[in-house]
């Protein structure tokens, strides 16, 4: 008797064991949406400044969106107070259960506004000891401009059952108009969001 309590209990645990997990219905619910919006986190804590991303997903292996970026105009991050930067992105999943997660591709036109700052010399520079010295005065300046800039983006995208997005990118792109005193625009940031 105790040889059959013994192979009941243990032919029981071993198909619990290989028992398939099933979710509930609405969880499955969240890949058939397409729309997702984002918070740059990052951006949020540290950079004083807010990012918010918008993202329709068209299938498993693309979505297109567009990206706000707004700042105190002091204090914004790489000299840009105002950015708006529409996208188009390729996801490369292995699987095909559900799309618009994983590893990404995104190619970007960055439109965007901010501050330059420069310092323009007055007066002459001598050399003392080999060292150059200036005999004068600077005065910093201040310029605000408008610049566009075409880039890539690569990055990763993380969704759970619940709708959760989690997402890190790195990127950059070059500047067309050459307004800015810097060649270009680095995009990053790890975002969180929900896909409804």
């Amino acid at each position: 008797m105790k040889k059959k309590i013994i192979l009941f209990v243990t032919f029981s645990l071993f198909s619990l064991a290989q028992a398939q997990v099933k979710y509930p219905e609405s969880s499955s619910k969240v890949y058939s949406k397409s729309n997702e919006i984002r918070l740059g986190a990052l951006k949020a804590l540290f950079g004083n400044g807010l990012e918010l991303s918008y993202e329709r997903v068209l299938d498993t292996n693309k979505g297109f969106g567009a990206t706000l970026y707004v700042a105190k105009a002091e204090d914004g991050i790489l000299n840009q107070n105002f950015s708006v930067s529409p996208y188009f992105r390729f996801y490369f999943t292995k699987s095909e259960e559900y799309g618009a997660k994983g590893f990404f591709a995104e190619g970007f036109l960055d439109f965007y506004s901010g501050k330059n700052y420069y310092y323009n010399y007055y007066g002459s520079i001598d050399y003392e000891n080999g060292y150059p010295v200036h005999n004068g005065y600077s005065e910093e300046v201040k310029k605000n401009f408008f610049d566009t800039a075409i880039g890539l983006t690569l990055g990763k995208k993380w969704v759970n059952t619940s709708g959760f997005v989690l997402e890190a990118k790195l990127g950059y792109g070059r500047n067309l108009l050459k307004e800015n005193i810097n060649d270009g625009v680095l995009k990053f940031d790890l975002s969180v969001g929900y896909r409804f």
